[in-house]
């Protein structure tokens, strides 16, 4: 199984990491943390996602990407081991 950290800046809006968790799910992805915080002063919010899946990690930032209240998507693959 693949392990991933995905490092999300989106809107700070109430139903964004909603829908991130859903699209995430939906995709068969398993979450295995999350770390959420907001910037008040720009209300730019940053989600760091842990997760790990035998499918392509293409498929769930190419729909991250198309919900709405998103910045950007990266992947940091360094920061997560195999537990």
């Amino acid at each position: 199984m693949n392990h991933y950290q995905l490092i999300i800046h989106v809107d700070d809006k109430q139903v964004v990491l909603e829908r991130i968790l859903q699209v995430t799910r939906y995709r068969g992805f398993l979450i295995n943390g999350i770390e959420a915080k907001v910037n008040t002063g720009t209300h730019i919010g940053t989600i760091k996602l842990q997760i790990s899946s035998d499918r392509p990690i293409e498929l769930l930032i190419d729909q991250i990407n198309k919900l709405i209240d998103i910045k950007d998507v990266s992947v940091d693959n360094n920061a997560v081991a195999p537990t």
